[in-house]
């Protein structure tokens, strides 16, 4: 559930469907979301839909070579695809470096360059994810998020999209198996959202946060 949403609703419910592979030549992320208005007020269309997947192909895994050394674990070519309701498909083609840490679960930088549904080369995109897990004596907790940001070539506006997610492990402090029931607060602080410029009459500047109840299966 989030609140204070720009160019959305401002209220919105979204049930969101994640997937993550680990296979023989690198691995893949599946996100989709179905996102749903809870103002009954709202103009516009109070229902909508976005999914991408992210395969990636590992060199250490494709040449039999462990190339990690220090901090860096593996250099890997990503292709992000992704849809949006009445848009047409964003093709993303990039070099991802995953990082490796004593802290950190995974830690993964992305330079894309996008191919969007204007059917253009027209800009470049820096994308981060990270997951910390760390524990106290309240339980379990983890923090999971995205980093995205967008160069504003071609006359378009910079885009940072910034969103932390703080995850506590309620399964396990139910007496459950630990690792699935999740539960947990999110925020979303946006620069300029899907690349519409902020103005004093269309603000697309946002700062929105949201509660949710996650299960992973696996």
């Amino acid at each position: 559930m989030q609140f204070e949403n720009r160019v959305d609703p401002r209220k919105t419910l979204s049930p969101i469907l994640e997937a993550f592979g680990d296979y023989s030549v690198g691995d893949m992320y599946v996100y989709s979301i179905w996102q749903n208005s809870l103002q009954n007020d709202y103009k516009g269309d109070k229902s909508t839909y976005y999914y991408k997947f992210v395969p990636r192909v590992s060199f250490s895994k494709v040449t039999g070579n462990d190339i990690s050394f220090g901090p860096l674990k593996d250099i890997l070519f990503a292709q992000w695809v992704a849809k949006t309701k009445g848009i047409d498909y964003d093709y993303f083609p990039g070099i991802s470096i995953d990082w490796q840490t004593n802290w950190i679960s995974w830690l993964r930088t992305t330079f894309y360059f996008e191919n969007n549904g204007k059917n253009s080369w027209n800009d470049q995109r820096i994308h981060i994810d990270y997951g910390i897990p760390f524990n106290n004596r309240l339980g379990d907790f983890r923090i999971v998020g995205t980093f995205d940001y967008t160069l504003g070539l071609h006359g378009q506006p910079e885009t940072i999209d910034f969103k932390p997610e703080l995850h506590y492990d309620l399964g396990k402090r139910l007496g459950n198996q630990p690792g699935h029931l999740w539960t947990g607060i999110v925020l979303n602080p946006i620069k300029n959202k899907y690349k519409i410029r902020d103005t004093s009459y269309y603000r697309t500047d946002q700062f929105s946060y949201g509660i949710f109840i996650r299960y992973s299966f696996f």
